[in-house]
């Protein structure tokens, strides 16, 4: 039997439609039947050429993507659970980690989650297992990379972004920690930003203030528990957004402000927004340099004892942690509406441009 791939010849594309033999499963590796997998930004930023490690090229195509929900297909013999013990079948509804920290390296020795051998079996397409990243038909997990059985109440939708979008945001608020009554200003209500939002409610925040550019994406950001919405139609400058922030907190300013547009742009302003104390944490910038623009001063951080964080991927006990916080808010959040278009596995280029456009919150593929 055979699968198919969209595989990446050149940045901007275009994607080429390959098959691929189904590989033979070693007894410890699964290989899933990817039912749903939604672009994420970085995935965009991949598309784009923007991503030194995943640079493609006719002479070296690539297979990626990654945010997932798929059902097992062929189960290694001597897999008999997922990652936390709940017994696992061919059939059962799955998501897993799409990276592979080495467990060897420094920073895993150190507990920190961003290893940097963590794609070391990405490889070739044309290589076995071939289906290395979900935008295909199939996905082969490895021995021992995390899967975890989904809950039949959780619907597709909701579930294909959680190994990246909503345990990244959830993980990296873990880490610099929510106090309760904390106000929260989130920059960016994309599929990222609207699990912090979400997210950080749940973790005590007393007052969540989104920002953000697209009209389409702000007027959604009140599902997800944003109290107040500064859209950039209504507060164009920088100095009118960190005055309505300081407004809505009594002059002092946020006690976090998140980083998740994906770029530098709002960085300084953000440092500004937070009260003396506060914490500025990156998430969403993965590509590119940052540039104040020669307008932040230092004092900010020696002074104010302002702090700046960053936060990538996340670690094992996130994901079925973040599959419980769904279950609990189901009839709270709209997380199940958080894909707002679907394509064919072989419109995937059309997908990826609606989301470089900033026209999706989440668009996603169904191979």
């Amino acid at each position: 039997m055979k699968g198919k791939a969209a595989v990446l010849v050149g940045v901007g594309g275009p994607f080429e439609i390959r098959e691929y033999p189904l590989p033979e499963v070693e007894p410890e590796a699964i290989l899933i039947k990817i039912m749903m997998t939604s672009i994420c930004g970085s995935d965009i930023h991949t598309y784009k050429g923007e991503v030194s490690a995943f640079i493609a090229s006719k002479e070296k195509p690539i297979l990626y993507g990654h945010e997932a929900v798929g059902r097992v297909y062929r189960l290694g013999r001597n897999i008999k659970t997922d990652f936390v013990g709940n017994p696992l079948h061919e059939g059962d509804r799955v998501t897993f980690c799409y990276f592979y920290p080495c467990g060897h390296c420094w920073n895993c020795l150190n507990g920190l989650a961003l290893c940097p051998n963590r794609h070391r079996f990405r490889g070739s397409p044309e290589e076995f297992p071939h289906f290395t990243a979900t935008y295909a038909e199939y996905y082969y997990l490895r021995p021992g990379q995390w899967v975890y059985k989904v809950p039949e109440e959780l619907a597709d939708e909701a579930v294909a972004p959680v190994n990246c979008a909503l345990s990244a945001a959830t993980y990296a608020l873990s880490q610099v920690g929510i106090g309760f009554g904390n106000s929260i200003v989130v920059q960016g209500a994309g599929g990222v930003g609207l699990s912090a939002m979400a997210v950080a409610k749940d973790m005590g925040a007393s007052q969540v203030i989104a920002v953000e550019k697209i009209v389409e994406r702000i007027k959604v950001a009140k599902n997800f528990g944003a109290d107040h919405l500064i859209c950039l139609e209504e507060y164009p400058t920088a100095e009118e957004r960190i005055a309505k922030v300081k407004d809505l907190t009594k002059g002092r300013g946020a006690d976090l402000v998140i980083e998740l547009m994906g770029g530098p742009e709002g960085i300084s302003e953000g440092i500004k927004m937070l009260t003396p104390g506060g914490t500025y944490l990156l998430v969403g910038m993965i590509s590119g340099k940052i540039a104040f623009k020669g307008d932040l001063d230092g004092t900010e951080f020696t002074y104010q004892g302002k702090k700046l964080w960053g936060s990538a991927l996340y670690k094992s006990w996130v994901i079925p942690k973040v599959l419980d916080f769904l279950l609990r808010t189901k009839n709270k959040y709209p997380f199940d509406k958080l894909i707002s278009d679907k394509f064919k596995l072989e419109e995937i280029e059309k997908a990826m441009k609606l989301g470089a456009e900033g026209k999706a919150i989440r668009a996603a593929v169904v191979p």
